[in-house]
């Protein structure tokens, strides 16, 4: 049975339902109070989500931008320059470029002034041009650090503790190599001069000091034929997985990034999930009030759905029509709640700064990073939508066990 063009009986009475006044303002009330709540929910998972997005993005591409995505190496930390029996590194789902490399932990001396680096000797000519060093130097640049000039860049937070600057000259010591002299054994060590200094706005800034691969190897008293492992550079840090399943020969091991951050992103990772869970809460105590007021207009109307069922229609019509009722409240308030979501993360910085609440940057920052991920807006819309479906489900199942005669008895 139509009303209309491919409008089912049905699906006309809930909208007209939905869109009529009802007489129980109370009733009225709960159901735009629903509506509200499930928009306000959206929105404030939408713009929550998109924050904890731009956060993980910025610490994904300055932390994950310095230190290796995923190095080749062995137990010792030590191989060939040019290992045989190796995967084509360069043809590895998600690789986009690979360069030698070799690591130490060192101390660098200034006057006055000592401090703990990380050391990484690196070949800059085999840095992929769109590596984050590359537009993060501060002074100088990368492809300064040439074998035998030794030449050092520094992180500027490595350069601020020691208070040096371009063409400063710092100590650095490696304790991990040593030679015996009168006085005992001694830890080798040279001075180097400040070529560069880099600054990607995260802690590795207070820990990293690059040089020439050269200048390790001779420093480390290693061959020229052996590094510290093979650097892989992935599209994405969080594809790691899709490289290190791959096979290696004996006695080669594969290390990526969450080896030293793991646990960071974890925890990034956690409190977002805590977070959604929290908004999605308010999402669901939302739903809850379509089911209450829905209950309520099935009482109300026990009349007209008795008329209805000796007219013929049989229970899953009645089922429809509340469904209907229910969810439009639903579908209405997560559409709203969308638009708003998207909007306020759009111009939440704009807003933030016009209220002068933008306390990021306040504190030196650029403005609260957003990305806005749309697998995620539909996610949030979709399943805003199925928690409001579900709630209709037992008022309409009431609805449909209305008896007709007793529903009718003192019309």
């Amino acid at each position: 049975m139509k009303t209309g063009l491919f409008q089912p009986l049905s699906l006309a009475i809930g909208l007209r339902y939905a869109g009529s006044r009802r007489s129980n303002r109370f009733v009225s009330f709960i159901s735009l109070f629903s509506t509200f709540g499930i928009a306000i929910g959206v929105a404030a998972l939408m713009v929550v989500i998109s924050v904890m997005n731009g956060f993980e993005g910025q610490l994904k591409g300055r932390i994950l931008g310095v230190i290796p995505h995923v190095v080749l190496t062995n137990q010792a930390g030590r191989i060939d320059a040019h290992p045989e029996g190796l995967p084509d590194l360069a043809k590895l789902p998600h690789v986009v470029a690979t360069a030698p490399m070799l690591d130490s932990e060192g101390m660098l001396q200034s006057p006055g002034q000592l401090t703990g680096v990380s050391v990484q000797g690196i070949d800059p000519a085999r840095w992929p041009k769109e590596d984050i060093l590359h537009s993060q130097m501060l002074g100088g640049r990368l492809d300064s650090l040439k074998g035998g000039e030794y030449q050092i860049v520094l992180g500027q937070g490595v350069a601020r503790r020691l208070g040096v600057g371009l063409g400063d000259p710092v100590r650095l010591i490696l304790t991990e190599a040593t030679r015996f002299t009168p006085f005992g054994r001694v830890p080798a060590q040279r001075i180097f001069t400040v070529s560069g200094i880099f600054g990607v706005g995260a802690d590795v800034d207070d820990q990293i000091a690059l040089i020439a691969l050269a200048d390790a190897q001779r420093l480390l008293r290693l061959p020229p034929e052996t590094i510290g492992g093979l650097r892989l550079w992935l599209d994405d840090p969080f594809a790691a997985d899709a490289v290190i399943k791959t096979p290696l020969p004996a006695g080669y091991q594969w290390q990526d990034w969450r080896r030293e951050r793991g646990e960071l992103f974890q925890a990034v990772a956690m409190e977002k999930r805590m977070m959604g869970l929290m908004l999605v809460l308010i999402i669901a105590v939302a739903t809850f009030n379509i089911l209450s007021a829905l209950v309520m207009v099935v009482t109300d109307k026990e009349g007209e759905v008795a008329i209805l069922r000796t007219m013929g229609m049989n229970e899953a019509g009645i089922v429809r029509i509340f469904m209907v009722l229910g969810a439009s409240s639903g579908v209405i308030g997560a559409l709203f709640g969308a638009l708003a979501g998207l909007a306020l993360t759009l111009g939440l910085n704009p807003l933030l700064n016009g209220l002068g609440l933008n306390l990021y940057m306040a504190a030196g920052g650029s403005g609260l990073p957003v990305i806005v991920e749309p697998m995620q807006v539909a996610t949030i819309l979709g399943g805003a939508v199925l928690l409001s479906f579900g709630a209709t489900l037992y008022p309409a199942a009431r609805a449909a066990r209305v008896k007709p005669a007793e529903a009718l008895r003192y019309e």
